[in-house]
């Protein structure tokens, strides 16, 4: 999967600055236009036309920039997250009902039921003002380790850090058990309220029911997958996340076919067991363009 972050600040109104691991960039344009330059000297120039799916990009490399090796340091008295400390710290977080079912999911054909189970479970909350007053792991299940690591974070949480935010996802990861679901999953953010996700659909795990079911009957089971996919998204991101929104973008062979905001007030309100995917996800803000005979049509960001 691949796992990118972003921070995007605003400027001003279409002008934009983004910041990753590959470096700044500024951005500016309109809708169907728009082009930006990174750090690295790459120069990129997107021309599109809203609502057809139809664009064309052109990048262009300035110059050359020599990588320097950077060197990692620990302050005295802290402690590093490797790798075995991090898969510690996503196994304390995730219920074992989650886990069984991305296991499944890997091994069967994606139906109606299934689809119902994706967004019926969601990681376990992470409680961060407990976590930053407490002085010990007694009162939570995590292990020591873990623990640790939460709480010397938890600070930076609770101050709405946008870093540590793109940190703790690095670290814990909440959406691998969604990998037969989406792949290539994106997060970025210009605000410690709001958390956007953008994912590719995989519409190949309907294949079987592409060969079985009519054409409006697999349309309409695709949507309840996209729209499943994006609950399950915002049920975990707010999850781990204090964030009082978590905007999810889903595309489907290079074309961006879903955007809904989820706020967590609402969130909060369902019981996700007795509900239709589809109706619940459209009940937020959204752009959807979806006809059962024709499928999903292109659509603009939120």
């Amino acid at each position: 999967m691949g796992l990118r972050f972003r921070k995007t600040i605003s400027l001003l109104p279409g002008v934009r600055l983004n910041v990753s691991k590959s470096g700044v960039g500024i951005s500016a344009g309109v809708p169907g236009l728009r082009g930006s330059i990174n750090t690295s000297g790459r120069v990129t120039g997107t021309a599109s036309i809203p609502g057809t799916g139809l664009s064309y990009v052109k990048t262009k490399q300035l110059g050359s920039k020599s990588k320097k090796s950077k060197s990692t340091k620990t302050a005295k008295g802290s402690k590093s997250t490797d790798t075995k400390e991090k898969k510690n710290l996503k196994e304390s977080a995730a219920p074992k009902s989650k886990k069984t079912m991305s296991a499944q999911a890997s091994s069967i054909q994606i139906d109606e039921n299934t689809i119902k189970s994706i967004h019926s479970v969601s990681d376990t909350a992470i409680n961060w003002e407990k976590l930053a007053e407490s002085d010990s792991p007694a009162a939570f299940t995590y292990d020591e380790t873990t623990w640790e690591y939460l709480h010397s974070t938890a600070p930076l949480i609770l101050k709405g850090d946008i870093d540590a935010y793109l940190q703790v996802i690095a670290d814990v990861n909440p959406l691998d058990d969604l990998l037969c679901y989406g792949s290539d999953f994106q997060f970025g953010t210009d605000s410690s309220s709001k958390m956007e996700v953008e994912f590719v659909i995989n519409d190949a795990a309907l294949s079987d029911a592409a060969s079985r079911l009519s054409d409006r009957e697999y349309n309409l089971l695709l949507q309840d997958f996209v729209c499943s996919v994006t609950l399950r998204t915002a049920r975990d991101i707010f999850a781990l996340l204090p964030v009082e929104h978590t905007i999810v973008h889903v595309v489907l062979r290079d074309t961006d076919i879903f955007s809904v905001d989820y706020n967590r007030d609402t969130m909060a309100k369902i019981n996700f067991d007795y509900i239709d995917a589809s109706n619940t996800a459209t009940k937020f803000r959204h752009n959807m363009s979806f006809d059962e005979k024709k499928g999903f049509s292109p659509v603009n960001r939120l």
